[in-house]
């Protein structure tokens, strides 16, 4: 049993009371996307700010237990045997989404693995899964290690699967961790940030059918020194009408809350633009676009 500590535990069992959503209760309309995982995943309910940046524009759920293993019965910690991964996955059913994340094995001895994942696969296919993205055990055993050789063959057997090579991204960083595995306020903040590309490419994939995923970007025409310039910024996926903010306009430009930007510029420049998107149901995104003005 990995040790946890006694409030980071706390945190993971009021989260998995609720199974929270951490995009709130209006985010019926966003694609969903849960996290099944033991422990190690804790962290997203404390390190609110990893969460939220990780749940833009999309219905994040995340069902999380300290000790749970992929397909058994987890080992016992403070008196209670939590529910496997499988176990999870059957009773959530149809609510899973079209995407989930799973980050379960710190618990699991490598003989049998393979076949436990293929056993949740399956089940998280019957749901209506249709991308799954799985992480890789941070390698501080050699069974961790086993483990993850198990992981990299079943992408073979499933095409659906995806390995997030976490331990890679991990490697060299042992600052990120309170006790080697468990991430500590760093650690967990660059844990979104590696999660957040491969659940918006999953998605992206994924969601047509259940409504795709809340986005603003693409390029804007470039502008002319001291000639009037109308440019439009065009929200994709979440429900409309949508309403935009920005930051970063060279004045004296300016942005209408449906994206239209106007105005005459009075220095060339390439500028950053912070772009912020809320749909109808609440739901926000953020990214950034380039606005180039030129001299001609």
């Amino acid at each position: 049993m990995l040790a946890f500590s006694r409030l980071a535990f706390v945190a993971v069992v009021l989260g998995c009371l609720a199974c929270v959503g951490a995009s709130g209760s209006f985010a019926a309309s966003a694609p969903r996307v849960t996290i099944v995982s033991d422990s190690v995943g804790g962290v997203l309910f404390w390190q609110r700010d990893a969460r939220e940046e990780l749940a833009l524009g999309i219905d994040l759920r995340m069902d999380i237990r300290t000790c749970r293993r992929l397909a058994t019965e987890g080992c016992v910690y403070d008196g209670a045997r939590p529910p496997s991964a499988l176990e999870a996955i059957k009773e959530l059913g149809r609510a899973l989404g079209a995407v989930a994340v799973v980050d379960v094995g710190y618990n699991d001895a490598p003989d049998g693995y393979g076949a436990a994942l293929d056993r949740v696969m399956r089940a998280l296919l019957d749901n209506g899964v249709e991308h799954v993205v799985w992480l890789t055990l941070r390698e501080r055993r050699s069974s961790w290690a086993d483990i993850n050789d198990e992981i990299h063959d079943a992408s073979k057997r499933w095409p659906q699967l995806v390995v997030g090579e976490w331990d890679r991204e991990s490697s060299g960083h042992d600052e990120w961790f309170a006790d080697g595995i468990h991430m500590n306020w760093v650690g967990g903040a660059a844990f979104g940030r590696f999660l957040r590309p491969l659940v918006v490419q999953a998605c992206a994939a994924a969601c047509a059918a259940g409504g795709s995923i809340l986005a603003v970007g693409g390029e804007l025409p470039p502008a002319r020194l001291r000639t009037r310039y109308v440019g439009h910024l065009r929200p994709s996926g979440g429900t409309p009408p949508y309403r935009l903010t920005v930051t970063g306009l060279p004045a004296p430009l300016r942005m209408k809350v449906d994206g239209t930007i106007y105005g005459m510029p009075k220095a060339i420049g390439a500028y950053p633009l912070q772009v912020t998107v809320l749909d109808a149901n609440g739901i926000r995104n953020r990214a950034t676009v380039a606005l180039r003005v030129r001299r001609r």
